[in-house]
């Protein structure tokens, strides 16, 4: 759905069209994200899961209460002939001031890295097996600080990169499952492994994609690109609204644009894990192919060289070891996005000393 379709319609120059805002709100049901069936992250990945669908769940909750809010406003509250709510206090009408822009990106934020994988990358680690810790350790670091540096300007520059966490670690089982019939202890690896396998590709980019269209959307709604309204939202938390019509107003819009903020938050969270868990499965399938070649190798040498069937052993043990320790940085990472980027906080730059609002009730 375009985002222009949520334009603040709703919203003007000091006033608020309840009756607008509740069909918006109500619209935006269509765009809520899916729940991620299990087996989505693997295994390990249980807990990121549930919260995701935790998340989902608190966002469609959350609108129902922002229907039912803007119902009360229309209902109980004083109404212009044209059907709008206006503020009383001149830092309320700056607050519903109608912004003409939309989630545009300010060129002053700085731009989520970009932390593309090659195959060569792949390769190297897989040449030394146990490099791929540090290398998937660097490519942790190089993303996990990012997501909460201003979520309008990150949401608008967020690159797309589709999940193939489910075809690098199903090729990994594969290769995996070839060097466990030529090393014992390549099997252990296998078994550990196997927990960490993921399905559902499609679903996850779904999901992404949800998450970004309906920040995007509740932004277009309630003016989440325009840094004024924030200043002047912090102005009226500070007293300045003292009306009773204007502390709802004040709380409507404030619950609006967090919610918008946590929605961003989500789809950040969520294409930053990607793109991360993406070169970690990577990693891991090129250490396998690398270490099963060499397996194989040593296996056609064992004729002449019978020394050969004990170093493709221990070619196995090692891979076994590499892979437990792609798979704790996995594990890590999944425990990232469950309490951080899933959380409760809202991802976005909240104007200082205003607290987490829900919609008013009546």
């Amino acid at each position: 759905m375009d985002h222009a379709a949520f334009r603040q319609s709703g919203i003007r120059e000091s006033g608020l069209n309840a009756h607008q805002m509740r069909r918006a709100l109500q619209s935006l049901g269509v765009l809520l994200p899916e729940e991620l069936p299990w087996g989505t992250f693997g295994i390990v990945g249980e807990k990121a899961r549930g919260r995701h669908n935790d998340a989902r769940t608190r966002l469609a909750e959350t609108l129902r209460q922002g229907v039912v809010s803007a119902t009360g406003i229309a209902g109980t509250m004083k109404l212009s002939a044209d059907g709008y709510v206006l503020a009383e206090s001149g830092v309320m009408q700056a607050v519903l001031a109608a912004s003409d822009e939309s989630w545009e990106a300010d060129p002053t934020r700085e731009e989520a890295p970009r932390t593309s994988s090659k195959p060569w990358q792949g390769v190297t680690l897989g040449v030394t097996s146990l490099a791929a810790l540090g290398g998937t350790g660097l490519m942790a670091l190089n993303v996990s600080a990012y997501g909460r540096r201003g979520t309008d300007a990150a949401l608008a520059r967020m690159p797309h990169e589709a999940a193939r966490l489910e075809q690098l670690s199903q090729r990994t089982v594969s290769m995996l499952k070839v060097a466990s019939s030529l090393s014992v202890t390549a099997a252990s690896g296998l078994m550990l492994w196997l927990a960490t396998a993921t399905w559902h590709d499609e679903e996850l980019d779904r999901a992404v994609t949800a998450w970004r269209g309906a920040a995007g959307a509740l932004g277009e709604l309630f003016g989440a690109g325009d840094p004024m309204k924030r200043e002047a939202l912090a102005a009226a938390w500070q007293g300045a609204a003292k009306d009773v019509a204007d502390r709802k107003l004040r709380d409507f819009v404030a619950a609006g644009l967090q919610l918008a903020d946590e929605a961003a938050g989500r789809a950040l969270g969520l294409q930053d894990a990607v793109r991360h868990l993406n070169q970690l499965h990577e990693a891991a399938f090129w250490t396998t192919v690398v270490d099963l070649a060499i397996m194989i190798a040593l296996r056609a040498l064992g004729p002449m060289f019978p020394a050969s069937f004990l170093a493709s052993i221990k070619v196995g043990a090692r891979l076994a070891t590499a892979l437990v320790l792609i798979q704790g940085v996995i594990v890590a990472r999944l425990a990232h996005l469950a309490q951080e980027d899933l959380g409760r906080d809202t991802a976005g730059s909240a104007p200082e000393g205003v607290p987490e609002t829900g919609f008013p009730r009546f």
